[in-house]
């Protein structure tokens, strides 16, 4: 049982104190909130399989050829680099693979829920952990995680990195708080192979926790990440995904940006899921601010750090993508909301009193959890179970209607190139077939690295030149049999059709014709 007591100080040679570290007797009621955050993440999935977003399909096209022909691209005839999140691919893949084992075929959506299941395990896990270091509940952890799957910018891209993200950094604070140096290294290095802008944030954590700032925590997140990076420069032509040049180019979605999206775009959207989002973030902030007083800072000097950094390294990293000018997709606001939606759960686990009685020290936590989930719950309430759509939408057609599309595309050009009609990925996975953008197509984006060295200025320019060092610059796109299309208008003669009705854009058509 934890201590009601608040941690005592604990001193180091030349660093600051960290939170002592509970028997190893203790570990068992960590296992159980990890259980729970294990079952908790089924049964989100169950809820979620059905309205994956089309990004999150790219991501699977690469986790299927992966796992099936240790391939890297869209498509099985194309390399490409188009991954955003290695760590996230390789993850999913490898578990992909193990289950195909047992199964015999390659399912990645199964492996994904799979997976949904260990992160969701990991983030309790790690956070119970870290609740008890400050001599409170594990119950906290089951707060987080309903704060985490209600935020809508996470539950709106399940299968891209916004889960790992979560967790990974829910263990990066437990690192700082216990001063593990090592593991603070390990967990850094994989949130750098997730996103390599994470780094924003580990930086941030790193430069305020005395406790892990050493070389050993730099050192080992180098061991852990250089390796892909290296290899990815030399064997697919650039350290980082095509993505960076491809968003980076977009820059808005009309008069919304990355910078705006949140009042322009997403609020716009409801209210409430917003705040879902929104009021931790907030609760985060407070927690900073309460920290920087000195005499609070001096009576919990393990954890401040750790919080603060938090909180810093995700408003850096909305400054950052705010000045690289992208568009608002929804999962690009999940390191600052997490961020400081973590350092707000945890920072209410640490100022509110810790009663003495059982019950009443679970109250808090698990109240606030059944609140977010009845919260999420309003926000889906026109939504059928298991969702046909997430919470934020915004593609041309439901991923059911794409889904069935594919199939039927696939079955009509068979081993024919087709062009894709500007959303690729669940229509590249259901069809199996040799679709084509900037996406899967290097000999396209290839024109868009070009493209955007041309605009850049003097110092990015040079950063590009040498990602791209030995990207082959003489690929040339594949030449397309058949193109799809989307349009609210004429439909040419002799086209084949689809109808599709999508809630973000209202009745449409795809059809797909010859090129002439």
């Amino acid at each position: 049982m934890a201590s009601s007591a608040p941690p005592t100080e604990h001193r180091r040679t030349g660093e600051a104190a960290a939170v002592p570290r509970p028997p190893d007797r203790d570990r068992r009621p960590v296992l159980a909130w990890a259980a729970v955050g294990g079952v908790v993440g089924g049964l989100f999935f169950l809820v979620v399989s059905r309205a994956l977003i089309d990004d999150t399909y790219i991501t699977l096209s690469y986790v299927r050829n992966v796992a099936g022909d240790l391939h890297w691209g869209l498509i099985p005839t194309e390399e490409a680099n188009s991954a955003t999140s290695p760590f996230n691919v390789l993850s999913l893949a490898a578990v992909t693979w193990v289950l195909s084992l047992v199964t015999g075929e390659i399912r990645p959506v199964l492996g994904l829920g799979v997976a949904t299941v260990v992160w969701c395990a990991l983030l309790t896990g790690w956070t119970a952990a870290t609740a008890r270091r400050l001599g409170r509940s594990g119950a906290w952890s089951v707060a987080l995680i309903a704060v985490v799957l209600a935020n809508p910018f996470v539950n709106s891209a399940i299968g891209l990195e916004v889960l790992p993200i979560a967790a990974l950094l829910a263990g990066l604070t437990w690192a700082a708080v216990s001063g593990r140096a090592v593991a603070f290294g390990l967990v850094a290095g994989v949130l750098v192979l997730t996103r390599l802008d994470l780094g924003v944030i580990v930086a941030g954590v790193y430069l305020l926790t005395p406790a892990v700032r050493s070389w050993r925590a730099p050192a080992v997140a180098t061991a852990v990440a250089l390796p892909w990076f290296a290899f990815s420069w030399w064997a697919l032509g650039s350290a980082i995904p095509d993505t960076f040049v491809i968003k980076t180019l977009q820059r808005s979605f009309g008069d919304f940006t990355f910078a705006n999206g949140p009042v322009t775009l997403w609020l716009d959207r409801g209210v409430l899921p917003f705040a879902l989002a929104l009021v931790p973030a907030l609760a985060g902030l407070a927690v900073a601010v309460a920290l920087a007083v000195p005499g609070v800072r001096r009576r919990h000097p393990g954890v401040a750090g750790p919080l603060a950094g938090l909180v810093v390294g995700g408003l850096a990293w909305y400054g950052a993508y705010s000045l690289l000018q992208v568009p608002p997709y929804q999962w690009y606001y999940v390191p600052t909301t997490v961020a400081l939606g973590t350092a707000g759960v945890l920072g209410a686990a640490l100022f509110l009193p810790a009663p003495r009685l059982r019950a009443v020290r679970y109250a808090v936590p698990l109240g606030l959890a059944v609140l977010a989930g009845a919260l999420l719950a309003v926000t889906a309430g026109d939504r059928p179970l298991p969702w046909d759509r997430p919470v934020y939408f915004g593609a041309w057609a439901l991923p059911e209607e794409y889904r069935e599309i594919g199939a039927e595309v696939g079955a009509i050009v068979g081993d024919e190139t087709v062009e894709a009609p500007g959303e690729i990925g669940t229509l590249a996975y259901a069809c199996g077939c040799e679709m084509v953008d900037y996406f899967s197509d290097r000999g396209i984006a290839v024109g868009l690295v070009e493209q955007r060295t041309e605009q850049a200025g003097p110092v990015m320019r040079a950063l590009l030149d040498a990602n791209f060092a030995r990207l082959d610059r003489g690929d040339e796109p594949l030449t397309a049999e058949w193109r799809l299309r989307w349009t609210q208008g004429v439909v040419p003669d002799g086209a084949i059709t689809w109808p599709t009705d999508s809630p973000a854009t209202g009745p449409a058509t795809i059809y797909l014709e010859r090129v002439p």
